[in-house]
């Protein structure tokens, strides 16, 4: 893998805690505006720039991304973003309920993402990618790390070690999330060659995790800029911003569904069709959170049952065996006829971390019949499927903690 020191652009230590954004997808459209209402330190106001204007406000995407470009300019402007002054590599630990994982936040080439050594298992919509690559066109940044994984090196952990056991992070502070964030700034040229001919040498791919868009957008960057080669004053649309953490340290959660109608099926013949593809209990347990694959927890009219897939109702393949697959082939599209999860407004979806109360709240509530609890798909199975160049259903994994936005930021320079 090849991984390259740049000069981030980073809040002084003092706001980092008000500039750093919190993952998009536990914020809201209108969470945002009103967090960048009372917050105008929030890199919020550069990566959604829709959020500072009213909705009946006309602008195109054109307008709004010019617009986050001024933004970070003027948090520049203003001291509340610095430049390093020397190249660096960034070591980022995050800490919550008594999980800890450490990764390196670098540049990474993308020809190892054209070559096939950064690896997917997701597939990306154009709508999002072309987002994202005007977003890069129009500000030349990268903000938000790609989030990847790799096969864990002893080498890289006992360097990454010596860093954080010897030096003071830049930053230490925990979000409204409670997760601790640490970052160390690599600055001593031995250190950053050292972690360089590490993953050069013992690292041979990577594994998206999360930010299969962005990643896709860089790439579609790099391609249009391929005819600059040379002409400008660096090659940085060469690279994307990332962060590789070793996978022995990650944690994946169950990802569940909960849906809003029987498709017209009566509780009775619901748990008929159901019975067809899997074995059918009444649960032992209230709530039943699934412990070993090919099981799944149903809350049906505020009622636990067990399921078991059975035998010979689901292929062998490493896509076709994952429970999300059998549970969207044999029970979600030809019983409740959701064919495209993405997008069926019947549907919603809830990682495991916010609780089992918040997959039965809906309906205990009266405004879903049915939830689903299912096992977690696991790192071995991510990379399986990334090895085959195969893709995961929609919504198969949820990684927590999230990496925040704004605290470490590559600005190409052209």
């Amino acid at each position: 893998m090849i991984i390259k020191s740049f000069k981030g652009y980073r809040p002084v230590p003092e706001l980092a805690l008000k500039v750093a954004l919190n993952p998009n997808n536990l914020l809201n459209e209108l969470d945002r505006r009103e967090e960048a209402r009372k917050n105008p330190y929030s890199f919020a106001h550069v990566v959604k720039p829709r959020i500072n204007f009213p909705d009946d406000t006309p602008k195109t995407e054109q307008q709004l991304f010019d617009f986050a470009h001024r933004y970070f300019l003027k948090m520049v402007d203003d001291g509340t973003i610095v430049r390093d002054e020397k190249p660096a590599l960034y070591v980022y630990r995050l800490s919550m309920d008594n999980h800890t994982q450490t990764g390196l936040i670098c540049c990474l080439h993308l020809k190892d993402y054209q070559d096939g050594k950064i690896k997917k298992h997701e597939h990306t919509r154009a709508d999002k990618e072309n987002e994202n690559v005007l977003h890069i066109r129009s500000t030349l940044l990268n903000s938000n790390p790609v989030f990847l994984t790799y096969e864990p090196v002893d080498e890289i952990d006992i360097e990454i070690g010596f860093i954080t056991n010897g030096e003071i992070p830049e930053y230490d502070f925990v979000n409204e999330y409670k997760v601790r964030q640490e970052i160390w700034v690599v600055k001593h040229h031995a250190a950053i060659d050292r972690l360089t001919s590490l993953f050069d040498e013992h690292v041979a791919c990577a594994y998206i995790a999360d930010g299969h868009h962005r990643a896709a957008a860089a790439a579609i960057y790099a391609k249009e800029m391929h005819d600059q080669e040379g002409k400008l004053k660096s090659n940085d649309f060469n690279y994307m911003l990332g962060c590789l953490f070793p996978s022995n340290q990650l944690r994946i959660y169950d990802y569940n569904r909960i849906v809003k109608s029987l498709n017209g099926h009566s509780e009775k013949d619901f748990l008929k069709l159901v019975s067809e593809k899997f074995e059918v209990k009444e649960a032992s347990r209230s709530p039943y959170d699934p412990s070993k694959p090919h099981r799944f927890g149903m809350y049906l009219y505020n009622k636990w049952y067990k399921l078991k897939a059975l035998e010979g109702t689901y292929p062998e393949d490493a896509v076709g065996s994952l429970d999300v697959s059998i549970l969207q082939n044999n029970l979600l599209d030809p019983i409740l006829d959701i064919k495209d999860p993405r997008i069926d407004k019947r549907i919603d979806f809830i990682p495991g971390i916010k609780g089992m109360a918040a997959l039965e709240k809906p309906v205990l509530k009266g405004k879903a019949p049915v939830a689903f609890s299912l096992f977690p798909i696991t790192i071995e199975e991510l990379f399986t499927i990334s090895d085959l160049n195969e893709v995961m259903p929609p919504k198969s994994t949820w990684f927590e903690p999230k990496l925040m936005s704004g605290l470490v930021i590559f600005k190409m320079e052209l």
